[in-house]
């Protein structure tokens, strides 16, 4: 999910006073225990997506403006917040997601294609001007109204076409995760139309969306999980297996147990050759006659 590197991203502390050290451990903590939750108990993986709880402690609890939580231990909690369900709410993803001074769309949308969907965009060309922060002197925007207009360029709009709506359904969180209505000083605007053509306002919709699209998101987790079970990456050849781990778990909800074990009974991880070994190099010499 490439969340285990929070330090990665350091948020400026002008902007975002709240935010200390012992806040990026909550994050690294909460996403931990969530998934540890979902996965070490044999749960169906569509909770990474759907789930309405986290583990927060008070610190975390405050900023999601969760109340009741108190002290520094973390502890289940029931979240009545649909913007909070499963990974799309979690601090920690909306952090490793940003820049330090502004959130980015654009990370996020590659997230979720990348990370839940399986479909990674393409970088951007050589030379393509990729710094959306405001000109000094300029009228305040929003990130959204800069989005637009570098979309404009038709070789950019190709792939911000695809990646800007997504990320843009998640712009009521700021870089460290907490809700905003505002964006330099102006109203957030999270409605957008995906590439597919499927309306979604704010990130809940956008939740509904991917569970919508849950073989598809299943066929990402055993991709992975068929990469490191065989240590290489996942080929063409090896789609229709995939796939079919994708119809066999889907009986049962796809819990994820099942997942590991319908890759570990896959020909692509039983019947793994050992790495051929070079033939030696056989040198000849021709005599050249006189």
């Amino acid at each position: 999910m490439n969340v285990d590197d929070l330090k990665a991203v350091d948020p400026d502390p002008r902007l975002f006073p709240r935010f200390n050290e012992a806040l990026r451990t909550d994050f690294s903590t909460e996403i931990r225990l969530f998934l540890s939750d979902v996965l070490l108990s044999n749960k169906s993986v569509l909770e990474l997506l759907s789930a309405n709880y986290s583990y927060l402690n008070e610190r975390m609890a405050n900023l999601y403006g969760v109340q009741g939580v108190l002290g520094p231990q973390f502890r289940r909690v029931e979240l009545d917040i649909p913007a909070r369900r499963g990974l799309l709410g979690k601090s920690g993803v909306l952090l490793r997601t940003s820049y330090g001074d502004r959130t980015s769309p654009v990370l996020r949308g590659s997230w979720v294609l990348e990370k839940l969907l399986g479909t990674p965009p393409t970088p951007p060309p050589p030379g393509v001007e990729t710094n959306l922060n405001p000109k000094e002197g300029a009228p305040p925007t929003t990130l959204r109204a800069r989005l637009e207009i570098h979309r404009q360029t038709k070789s950019c709009n190709q792939c911000h076409g695809v990646i800007d709506p997504l990320g843009l359904a998640m712009e009521n969180f700021d870089v460290i995760g907490a809700w905003r209505t505002k964006d330099s000083g102006l109203p957030v605007n999270s409605s957008s139309v995906l590439a597919g053509g499927a309306p979604v306002e704010g990130v809940n919709q956008l939740n509904d969306y991917l569970l919508t699209r849950s073989d598809q998101f299943v066929q990402t987790i055993a991709g992975r999980l068929m990469m490191y079970a065989t240590g290489r990456e996942v080929e063409a050849d090896d789609m229709p297996q995939v796939r079919a781990i994708v119809r066999e778990t889907a009986k049962n909800n796809y819990h994820f147990f099942d997942i590991v074990r319908a890759v570990t009974m896959s020909d692509a991880f039983r019947m793994q050759a050992p790495p051929h070994e070079k033939s030696p190099t056989i040198k000849t010499t021709v005599a050249s006659a006189n």
